[in-house]
């Protein structure tokens, strides 16, 4: 089965890193990623893994009927089984263009619950309607295909985020009386890092020795660090940067948090866990989902930084056996239901349907 993954970028990111996970799928089909813009590291990543990538450079805001155009030609050409779109410019344009090619099994995704307005609504409702499946990475994203879309519950497909689960080096953790809390996140509008910088500057001003390291990168470094320097905690803060394994940081840390205003599917939460590493987020998108507060991980509400502090608070005031057998509960949580094997047999349910 020829299976065509499209998507508008293949650089870094949440579904970049979900398509990387999936190229190292050897399960006998013939995969093909492509972007209608650009490539960078995901694209390299992909390409390790001997499956075919194209990065075609071309236009992507919506609507562009030249990019469907060009799509309906390279579809035409490649004759392809599947084509599985993720996010809103693949989407649209893809989707149009599959079944303009007459694929025969047409997939679109929704990969966060976006801030559509009506039209746009309205607009993706035919989109989706032109689908054969609609997939959402968590309740909280089918919901909203559901009441805000339209979309019909025949179509919706519930698949979360693949994980894949590299072996991890035995370390332990550098002793010290610093509480060390990581996060690992693009440093963009909607993580509300504010948020966590806010709570560790009440946590200093109590006289708690914490330390908050954020790795990633992103339009609001500037900014962020500059909300570090007014709230005086720069040396309690670490901008780790952007980095290809983000493991070590998670490992040697106390506490992974994720404050979120919206989610699809956190890979960096689904890390967290998989490393053992105690994790603390907003019930965002799959959270809920994997997460059952207070057992292997803990819930707080998203947007208030009053419930995220005190619940920051209280965690690390719990022993340290306590926090690390609610990290040992969630790695399980992952083990158990977030592997390739499960991913790729969901998808195929639809492929093949």
């Amino acid at each position: 089965m020829k299976i065509i993954r499209l998507t508008t970028f293949l650089d870094f990111g949440g579904v970049e890193k979900r398509l990387v996970n999936i190229s190292h799928a050897n399960d006998g089909n013939d995969w093909v990623f492509c972007a209608i813009n650009k490539g960078g590291e995901a694209e390299t990543k992909i390409r390790e893994q001997g499956k075919k990538v194209i990065s075609f450079n071309w236009a992507y805001k919506i609507p562009n009927l030249q990019t469907v155009y060009k799509l309906y030609t390279y579809f035409k050409k490649e004759s392809p089984d599947v084509v599985h779109t993720s996010g809103a410019e693949a989407n649209f344009h893809g989707v149009l263009a599959a079944k303009l090619a007459r694929v025969p099994v047409v997939v679109s995704e929704e990969i966060g619950i976006p801030s559509q307005s009506r039209t746009a609504k309205s607009i993706f409702g035919l989109i989706y309607r032109l689908s054969d499946f609609v997939v959402g990475n968590s309740q909280p994203v089918i919901d909203y295909l559901k009441t805000e879309n339209k979309v019909s519950k025949r179509k919706l497909k519930l698949i979360p985020n693949p994980m894949l689960f590299p072996e991890l080096p035995q370390t332990e953790k550098t002793r010290s009386d610093v509480f060390r809390i990581v996060s690992v996140s693009r440093l963009e509008a909607v993580k509300n890092i504010e948020s966590i910088l806010k709570s560790v500057s009440r946590l200093v001003s109590e006289n708690i020795n914490v330390e908050y390291v954020i790795v990633g990168e992103g339009a609001q470094r500037s900014s962020l660090e500059n909300l570090v320097a007014q709230l005086g905690i720069k040396d309690n803060v670490t901008f780790a940067g952007f980095q290809n394994n983000p493991y070590p940081f998670l490992q040697q840390s106390d506490l992974y948090v994720l404050s979120s205003y919206t989610e699809g599917f956190s890979n960096s939460l689904a890390e967290a866990m998989y490393s053992g590493t105690p994790s603390l987020s907003t019930k965002v998108g799959a959270a809920g989902d994997i997460i059952m507060d207070g057992h292997n991980g803990w819930l707080v509400e998203p947007n208030n930084d009053t419930d995220l502090f005190l619940k920051l608070k209280e965690v690390i005031s719990f022993v340290e056996i306590q926090r690390n057998t609610v990290g040992h509960k969630g790695k399980k949580t992952i083990l158990e239901n977030y592997s390739l094997e499960n991913h790729l047999t969901s998808l195929m349910n639809i492929y093949k349907n």
